[in-house]
């Protein structure tokens, strides 16, 4: 336990230590120094991502601590911290100009966040004061908050963006000369300057069943090439037909086994990785996709896509919930094979997997603020619902399968940030066909920012 009353000689080694960890003072290597100047704390290594230029990180250790710096433009003030829980997690108070702008309770001990401020401030240079205000410390624990930066939001001039979601493929793949699967991603690549294309999730069953020469995975892989190729992120559900549970045909493979074998998805996981999705942040289980969770920027706000096994697991359904919990400024988005069904209601049974979708929405979806929308396939056509979560938010599922033999639909979802609106449409590429009857448009989204 430390001192933190009086600690100079604390203080004083802690920062040598940061010295030796950022270069000697005056090399050409030498990091750039905290923006912060720290009293009654100090200036330590930092531990939470995405690491600060310099480092290093303003920590606040008592209800007397505070730092201090000057950012120059206008809009709302931006804090990036993490907390140390200790009965609760930490707040801070900021100032600007000597200007009370507010508190905030920084809700992450991992990632540095950002947590927005005050109303807008004008055109200058500002004079910021962050300091903690609700200190707690007992033989057990001790509420810190650890500041990475302070800064003016950036100004965003493209509030509207896409994201697409591409159904059940596995009628695409089960001939080398069926091009409908590439022709999908050739057709996003191509336009993505004019939708503002930023990610591309797959609902799950990207194939129909494997062979021994895996054909069919050789024919998805060789389409998803594309979005790659266009540095395009996106992710891949894992439905039934895409596990050792099915077998050529599409009937069980072995019976006997079929609870065990859909968790086996080795040979999906040959073809498709981690580093080919492009924007993966992390993973239920290492050198496997079939849980993992990718976030980007867009719109001026965040996002994440959380990719869950069918059926999942009430340890990934856990596992989910800290990753959901750990990022509260992130608009989330849920991408599982089974959830709502061809009448768009929640699906009750978990059938050969372990957790039903009702299980995944009480347990998981709507516990959230922050969860936003649910794509799911694998049965009927296509459908939406929207349900209200336990803190009175929206949730907007959308269903889309399809098991199309003639086009290749995709579902293109537009998000106006500025609107707060949502505009979803179904498109085929191949033959130049749109699927009017599922478009679908809501405002008062509630978006995370």
């Amino acid at each position: 336990m430390r001192f933190r009353r009086t600690r100079s000689a604390v203080i004083a080694a802690i920062a040598g230590a940061v010295v030796a960890a950022v270069g000697l003072s005056g090399t050409a290597s030498a990091a750039p120094a905290s923006q912060f100047s720290v009293v009654d704390g100090t200036i330590t290594p930092a531990k939470g991502t995405p690491v600060p230029a310099s480092g290093t990180q303003a920590s606040l250790w008592s209800n007397s601590s505070y730092a201090t710096t000057t950012i120059d433009g206008s809009g709302r003030v931006q804090i990036g911290a993490i907390g140390d829980n200790c009965q609760g997690w930490p707040t801070v108070r900021v100032t600007a100009d000597g200007t009370l702008l507010g508190d905030t309770t920084i809700v992450s001990a991992t990632s540095y966040g950002t947590y927005g401020v005050g109303p807008a401030l004008g055109a200058g240079t500002h004079t910021i004061k962050i300091q903690l205000v609700n200190d707690v410390q007992t033989t057990t624990c001790d509420r810190n908050v650890h500041l990475a930066y302070a800064r003016m939001e950036t100004a965003t001039t493209d509030t509207k963006f896409t994201f697409a979601v591409m159904p059940d493929t596995q009628q695409e793949v089960l001939n080398a000369s069926d091009t409908r699967f590439k022709n999908r991603t050739d057709w996003l690549v191509a336009n993505k300057s004019a939708l503002d294309l930023r990610f591309v999730s797959h609902s799950g069953d990207v194939v129909n069943w494997d062979t021994p020469d895996h054909s069919q995975y050789v024919i998805a892989r060789n389409a998803m090439r594309s979005l790659e190729t266009a540095k395009i992120p996106y992710s891949l559900a894992i439905g039934n037909h895409d596990t050792q549970a099915t077998g050529v045909g599409g009937s069980a493979r072995d019976p006997a086994h079929t609870r065990e074998l859909v968790r086996d998805t080795s040979v999906f996981n040959q073809y498709f990785t981690a580093a080919q999705y492009g924007a993966v942040k992390g993973q239920f289980e290492a050198g496997k996709v079939d849980n993992s969770y990718s976030t980007y920027d867009a719109g001026g706000v965040q996002w994440l896509v959380m990719t869950l096994e069918l059926w999942p697991r009430t340890e990934v359904v856990n596992w989910a919930k800290s990753v959901v919990a750990a990022n509260p400024h992130h608009n989330v988005v849920v991408v599982t094979h089974d959830y709502i069904d061809a009448d768009a209601n929640i699906e009750q049974s978990g059938s050969y997997g372990a957790n039903s979708p009702q299980y995944l929405y009480d347990n998981l979806i709507k516990q959230y603020a922050n969860i936003k929308f649910v794509f799911s396939g694998h049965v009927g056509v296509a459908g939406n619902r929207v349900d209200t979560g336990v803190h009175g938010n929206k949730i907007y599922s959308f269903l889309q399968t399809f098991h199309s033999n003639t086009t290749n639909p995709v579902r293109l979802v537009e998000i106006d940030t500025k609107a707060d609106s949502v505009r979803t449409w179904i498109y085929g590429p191949y033959n130049n066909q749109s699927f009017t009857e599922y478009d679908r448009s809501f405002t008062g989204v509630g978006l995370v920012r």
